[in-house]
């Protein structure tokens, strides 16, 4: 008789695990600042042990204190790198975009790394005066013109 191997066996009865989440599942959860680069080229340790929640379709990340931003938020990880879009309201009324890119290793479950890269900001100051400019999307995971964040998933 001739016997498949197992690997074959395993394959053809469709038990050989469960399809990868979607990365839209996968960021969801309570995470925790481990590095922070700022654009000035030097580690910010001020925004170590920060959290950003993550929720289906909210990012609220900490940054001054104990108080949190909301930021509706999009993925494509379609592109390489894969990209995200940080969409909030500033006080003027209008809204506004900030381009990244994501990283979400170990896709066959949850995982507990995340890292972007956010480019440019879309406000900026010059001569005293608010200017609300294009956020550039960075290409590579470098702090360039905005900060390159690691992240762990926040455990109890």
């Amino acid at each position: 008789m001739n016997r498949l191997p197992l690997f074959a066996l395993v394959m053809l009865c469709g038990c050989a695990g469960k399809p990868p989440l979607p990365d839209a599942q996968r960021i969801q959860g309570d995470w925790v600042v481990v590095d922070f680069q700022s654009p000035m080229g030097s580690e910010d340790r001020g925004q170590r042990r920060k959290r950003a929640i993550i929720t289906e379709g909210t990012w609220s990340e900490q940054f001054q204190g104990d108080t949190f931003e909301d930021f509706e938020y999009t993925l494509d990880p379609n592109k390489s790198p894969k990209e995200i879009d940080l969409i909030f309201t500033h006080m003027s009324g209008r809204r506004l975009t900030i381009r990244g890119i994501y990283e979400l290793p170990d896709a066959d479950h949850i995982g507990d790394a995340l890292r972007v890269c956010f480019g440019s900001p879309p406000v900026i100051e010059k001569d005293k005066k608010v200017e609300f400019v294009e956020s550039v999307r960075p290409t590579v995971f470098e702090a360039k013109t905005g900060p390159l964040i690691r992240y762990r998933r926040k455990t109890e």
